[in-house]
């Protein structure tokens, strides 16, 4: 009989241990934010003419040192004019990187962006500004400003950084 309480008190024990550390809990106080990759303003009405840009930020971004995504559009909508890169992955201008922004086949309504940081600098975390694109509204109707063909993050070891979210936005053109 001895044995067996001896034998409760231990399985008891080994209880408290697991509810106090928190294993098997389906739910974690402890949990990362989700990470993201986002369009501000996320969406907005413009008149015929007018130049504008959306800025691509980032949150809660583990460890990157590269992106490489594509931008889709309607060109009877909107025309893309510009990009800029931020100063995410630059450590505001601190650190060099290489930043590319361009019409794919030189056409209209889809832009390929790769920005990489140079040299071994190492990744950064965090949130930021990725890049900022500028457009002109062309013609009346609305267009989303979508992510598409994400080759994604990845770190400076080629290592794929998960990216939780990726929030396109809208455009109308009254």
């Amino acid at each position: 009989m001895r044995k067996g309480k001896s034998e409760i008190f231990s399985l008891i024990c080994i209880l408290i241990v697991l509810i106090l550390s928190g294993c098997g809990s389906s739910s974690s106080n402890n949990s990362q934010p989700e990470s993201k990759v986002f369009l501000t303003p996320g969406s907005s009405t413009v008149n015929p003419g007018d130049v504008f840009s959306r800025t691509v930020k980032v949150q809660n971004v583990g460890g990157t040192f590269y992106a490489a995504f594509d931008m889709t559009y309607d060109p009877k909508v909107i025309e893309y004019l510009d990009a800029t890169e931020g100063t995410f992955l630059n450590r505001n201008g601190v650190d060099a990187t290489s930043f590319q922004a361009a019409l794919q086949d030189g056409k209209q309504g889809r832009i390929t962006i790769g920005i990489t940081r140079l040299g071994v600098i190492g990744n950064v975390s965090g949130e930021g500004t990725l890049l900022t694109l500028t457009f002109r509204a062309v013609g009346p109707g609305s267009t989303s400003l979508a992510f598409a063909d994400l080759k994604g993050f990845k770190d400076s070891a080629n290592k794929d950084v998960v990216i939780g979210e990726w929030e396109s936005g809208t455009v109308t053109v009254q």
